[in-house]
């Protein structure tokens, strides 16, 4: 049995968006399964509060939209609206972390919206995961025994992905309003033409690309980094190398049953475009690139990382072998044109890239933070609306965190200390609206009985004569 305090299979994930990271982190959550699970008070008590209170902040904003008739027209994935959904870093302070929900609406485009909460939040998932800031999270304290991964990948082929990629704003739309044709490889190519062809936005994702890079290199030694590559061309062989970064002896068997159930299939629950079908394929991007991005590539500096994690010098393609995609794109971008053939502009403004770009040159709005949230990169035509939205969640999380930071503070190693925490949380009772009230009743309830049977003293019986 594991000593009290000591969380089993601590795990930490960092890694650029289109680089292998869902893929990667999904391994590593298997693997993980074969701990025990988590086991101390805190983390379980956190786990029943985040759960009772995990569509809160989502009830608020979507009520907004209903009192102004628009619920039909907002598009707001699901893999947002959870209280721990969305891709999530650590927040200036270093004892937050915040999540990154994309909200929009069909004709008046979209923003991002920020919600920090404690940093244990970040905790309640088996594996720990971010795509921010590597010297960070490997500097703090707090994860010095967490086994750390970053997942990489040959950084042509992420900008090909992330050019190719839909986020799960378009997801949502194309599943809304599009639903018998949304896996229509059309919508994703038409839009990839604009994002290949203006190599102001292509500077963007490759200034990006190289910002991450430039932070993961330097601390590479706190990082078990794996290729992308190495996953879809020998997957048993990776899975078993990542078991053992974890301490783990991994049969072939298990390798090959955790690889069936991830081979080149969605992971992203309700984001149903993460994956592209048919393709995720080493070198693909050998036919959608150009010499043009290769040279910019070169240019921002990039090949010392392709050396750095074993992809060689950067080779040229052979223009007489070009696609017809690659043509399209190379006259474009001789005659300094920009192709843009897709005629639907909210699906234009809502697939337009939010987390893997480096977004200063383009017309966003953003703003400082209050003290919960922040709303940055937005575009949204509705300016009173979104003000309206982003007041309502940082009230409504402003509640929701009064009821977790007690967790978050609270020594949960005593009896005395775990149930004061308790205590300053019954004061949230009944500040929710009238569901999540319900649900946070239910789960506090929970909480003071799982404190109490831990606590419990063990009674030893006293084997009778046979």
């Amino acid at each position: 049995m594991l000593p009290v305090g000591q969380r089993p299979c601590k795990t930490l994930v960092i890694g650029i968006p289109r680089g292998g990271f869902s893929l990667y982190t999904s391994v590593i959550e298997s693997l993980c399964q074969v701990f025990p699970a988590k086991g101390e008070l805190q983390h379980n008590v956190m786990s029943l509060l985040v759960n009772g209170l995990n569509d809160t902040i989502a009830a608020a904003i979507r009520d907004v939209f209903a009192r102004h008739g628009l619920q039909d027209r907002m598009i707001y994935n699901k893999n947002f609206q959870s209280l721990h959904g969305g891709p999530y870093g650590l927040h200036e302070d270093r004892k937050r972390v915040y999540y990154r929900k994309y909200i929009g609406l069909v004709g008046a485009g979209d923003f991002t919206l920020n919600v920090a909460h404690p940093r244990i939040v970040g905790e309640f998932t088996t594996v720990v995961h971010s795509h921010y800031d590597p010297p960070l999270w490997a500097a703090m304290p707090e994860y010095a025994d967490y086994v750390k991964f970053s997942p990489v990948r040959i950084p042509a082929g992420i900008l090909n992905s992330a050019c190719f990629s839909l986020n799960a704003l378009t997801s949502e739309y194309l599943q809304r309003f599009f639903p018998d044709d949304m896996h229509n490889d059309t919508y994703r190519n038409n839009l990839a033409l604009y994002k290949l062809s203006d190599m102001t936005f292509f500077a963007g994702l490759t200034d990006f690309l190289k910002g991450f890079f430039d932070k993961l290199i330097p601390v590479r030694e706190h990082y078990h980094v794996f290729r992308w590559e190495d996953l879809i061309l020998e997957p048993i062989k990776t899975i078993k190398a990542v078991g053992l970064a974890l301490n783990l002896d991994v049969k072939d068997d298990a390798a090959q049953t955790i690889w069936k159930q991830r081979d080149h299939v969605n992971l992203t629950g309700h984001h149903l475009h993460n994956y592209r079908v048919g393709h995720g394929k080493v070198g693909e991007w050998k036919t959608t690139l150009t010499n043009h991005h290769l040279e910019m590539i070169r240019q921002k500096g990039i090949e010392p990382i392709y050396k750095e994690f074993g992809y060689g010098p950067i080779e040229y393609l052979d223009e007489t072998q070009y696609t017809d995609f690659q043509k399209t794109l190379d006259d474009h971008i001789k005659r300094g044109e920009i192709c843009d053939p897709t005629k639907d502009r909210d699906l234009f403004t809502f697939a337009f890239n939010k987390s893997n770009i480096n977004s200063e040159k383009f017309p966003f709005r953003r703003y400082p933070w209050k003290t919960h949230t922040q709303l940055e990169r937005s575009c949204f035509t509705e300016q009173a609306l979104e003000q309206e939205i982003w007041e309502i969640a940082e009230s409504t999380a402003a509640k929701v965190n009064a009821a977790l930071e007690p967790v978050a503070a609270a020594n949960f190693y005593e009896q005395r200390t775990a149930n004061a925490a308790l205590d300053r949380i019954e004061r949230c009772r009944g500040t929710f609206d009238p569901t999540s009230n319900q649900m946070f009743d239910n789960a506090l309830n929970y909480a003071r009985e799982l404190t109490r049977r831990y606590f419990a003293p063990v009674s030893v019986g006293t084997a009778g004569n046979a």
